[in-house]
């Protein structure tokens, strides 16, 4: 949930580059090879979103760019845990076979599950929320892709107000803007 903004390196960084400071991220609170994984697939849908891709075509070429990152055996023998995300079709799971509770590939599936069955962010959002479980988690990196493909203008004005600190937060992604493209 918390690394999103390595995304906004993708015009910086060669796509393997970008993945493997994404694993070092990862590992400095979740260093398990499967929540590697996990961020890895988040942030290569997140870069395709970026890109400009609808959030289906972002999932699916999403998947298929890390599949070389993932060949490796130290990656491999864990891919089988995300046969429903890399199956392509984890929007045509029902709400019943979605899991919130925390565990990273449970809240990978939601999040996707999630924007990919809404059309706006607060639905997005909500949607996450609404699932239970681990509630902050699945709708910080639910909200973290809607957001990217809705844009901040979309996000309802009132949930924008009542950011607690919201100057500060954006006067630090204005810094890491300024970081990334100087």
């Amino acid at each position: 949930m918390r690394i999103l903004p390595l995304a906004y390196y993708h015009q910086t960084l060669y796509f393997p580059e970008l993945m493997q400071r994404v694993h070092d991220c990862s590992c400095i609170t979740h260093g398990h090879v499967r929540s590697q994984i996990a961020c890895g697939i988040y942030i290569s849908i997140a870069v395709c979103l970026l890109q400009g891709l609808e959030p289906k075509s972002a999932y699916l070429q999403g998947i298929e760019k890390v599949k070389e990152i993932y060949s490796p055996r130290k990656y491999a023998i864990e891919m089988y845990r995300f046969e429903r995300v890399g199956s392509g079709a984890i929007d045509r799971l029902s709400m019943d076979e979605i899991k919130s509770g925390g565990y990273v590939i449970d809240t990978l599936e939601a999040a996707l599950w999630c924007l990919l069955t809404t059309s706006d962010y607060a639905e997005a959002v909500l949607k996450a929320v609404n699932l239970g479980g681990d509630t902050d988690t699945t709708g910080a990196v639910t909200g973290g892709l809607a957001g990217i493909y809705y844009g901040v203008e979309n996000i309802p004005t009132e949930w924008i107000e009542q950011i607690a600190r919201k100057d500060d937060i954006i006067d630090l992604a204005n810094r890491l803007e300024a970081a990334i493209y100087s």
